[in-house]
């Protein structure tokens, strides 16, 4: 059986729409590994008990599921979870599932899929930025700037002001497919910049860093954009893999508050 989150209003809780909800609740149990791979789920009749949803609800979020990937629902055999190498690992929910949990393997994958984006990237912004999409990066590197003095009671305000600073710089590449990437890529980008501000002294090893691109951008020197950009990013992942196992047990329990 499932265990769902208690709450009054039951396990799901009240917000949102209920095929989202049951999306939502299944699909991070079945990545973090509360589902695993071949678990079979309850029939139709008992999720719908469990969760205090209609049965119809249940029937349109396992079509859901399935077409990530994740399960695979057959007449008289009922629905089980799929291995992860059938999944959709570039579904936006998939994506973000993967960064509650703050998995150390989708990390560093995060970080070698940066690191072959965002330089590049940053070398064409150094080429293409207009005059707003530079003053749009000036804004988000002073928001950082700001709420790094005000860590870690700032923390979510400045992994939103670093959140802005990478997808302006996206955008600013004028690629039309690096954007898109970036709109895919939100959802991780912000779990990785999170996992990245808790660990030890990644906020001040890489706020001078951002500065150095922001100048680079501003300059129009992209092979000095692509550099510092590159060294960003392999800092940053230098300073996850320090994480300790309890900082990343402190990320996965403030994910975990999240009401699903």
């Amino acid at each position: 059986m499932i265990t769902p989150m208690s709450t009054r209003h039951g396990p799901l809780g009240r917000h949102r729409t209920i095929h989202a909800r049951v999306v939502d609740w299944l699909g991070h149990r079945i990545v973090s590994g509360e589902l695993a791979s071949g678990a079979q789920l309850p029939n139709e009749a008992e999720l719908a008990a469990q969760l205090n949803v209609s049965r119809g609800g249940v029937r349109e979020a396992v079509k859901a599921l399935a077409a990530k990937g994740l399960v695979e629902a057959r007449p008289r055999l009922g629905t089980r979870v799929l291995p992860r190498e059938e999944w959709n690992l570039m579904d936006r929910e998939v994506i973000d599932w993967y960064g509650r949990i703050a998995d150390q393997e989708f990390l560093a994958d995060l970080l070698e899929l940066r690191l072959m984006v965002e330089p590049g990237a940053a070398r064409l912004a150094a080429e293409r930025a207009s005059a707003e999409q530079i003053a749009a990066l000036e804004r988000a590197y002073a928001g950082m700037a700001d709420h790094a003095a005000e860590l870690p009671e700032a923390a979510d305000a400045f992994v939103e002001a670093d959140l802005a600073f990478h997808l302006t710089l996206l955008r600013s590449s004028g690629n039309e497919l690096v954007e898109q990437l970036g709109r895919l890529l939100e959802a991780s980008l912000h779990h990785g910049l999170e996992a990245s501000s808790h660990a030890p002294g990644g906020v001040a090893a890489t706020l001078p860093l951002h500065h150095s691109v922001l100048s680079a951008v501003r300059a129009g020197r992209p092979v000095a954009a692509y550099r510092a950009m590159k060294k960003l990013i392999e800092m940053t992942a230098d300073a996850v893999a320090r994480m300790t196992p309890d900082s990343g047990a402190a990320l996965r329990n403030e994910e975990s508050e999240c009401p699903l």
